[in-house]
């Protein structure tokens, strides 16, 4: 008689075909749903009567929003699994690779690899990027230790707000750090030498929380 067998909740996994741009990808199906409510439910959907389960094969897979491409949708799936029994094969150092996973952990509402990305891109003090750049990145993604510093570097800077500032921050946030610029031109002129606190006047301006430049 042959000995009964049941498949392991927790270690019998199933996987799921999604298709990014022209590239194929096979991953756990079981991981996706745990860690984003989004998949969960995109899961969830029964499939049309008579139809192929949609991501069950590379002739129906899970195609993925516009938005994500290949790369990015790569670095998150190296973050979130682990590979050759070497942990994340995503670099530490790279700057641009995590703001891929911050992105897709977003938009996807991963919560605890969202939690990740940015711990490490707030140790990212001395990025090389440029001060308009770090704060149309700070608020796109919330990473609101960047918010402050940065807005503070462009009203200091002795070069006026460029074009390039401006399409890189969009009109709104350019003509709000224009503000700043403005609002504490006359103190500085008049305090020459000293370093004089913006703080205020950047939360006025921005309305901020007055705890932002507090944040850790």
């Amino acid at each position: 008689m042959a000995q009964s067998q049941f498949q392991d909740d927790e270690f019998y996994m199933s996987l799921v075909t999604l298709r990014v741009e022209d590239r194929l990808f096979r991953v756990p199906r079981q991981i996706l749903a745990a860690q984003s409510p989004v998949f969960k439910d995109m899961f969830s959907f029964p499939p049309p009567p008579d139809e192929e389960v949609e991501g069950s094969s590379d002739g129906r897979p899970i195609i993925l929003p516009d938005v994500v491409k290949v790369d990015e949708f790569k670095q998150l799936l190296r973050a979130l699994l682990p590979t050759n029994y070497h942990g994340s094969r995503l670099p530490k150092g790279d700057f641009d690779e995590w703001i891929s996973v911050l992105k897709l952990s977003r938009m996807w509402q991963m919560d605890d690899i969202q939690r990740a990305a940015l711990g490490v891109l707030k140790r990212y003090s001395t990025v090389e990027k440029s001060a308009a750049e770090k704060l149309a990145l700070a608020m796109k993604y919330e990473i609101k230790d960047w918010i402050m510093p940065a807005i503070d570097e462009l009203a200091r800077r002795s070069e006026p707000i460029s074009v390039e500032d401006a399409q890189i921050l969009g009109l709104e946030t350019a003509l709000k750090v224009a503000a700043v610029r403005e609002s504490t031109s006359e103190r500085l002129r008049l305090a020459a030498g000293k370093k004089n606190d913006f703080t205020p006047h950047i939360n006025r301006i921005f309305n901020l929380p007055a705890s932002t430049q507090n944040q850790q």
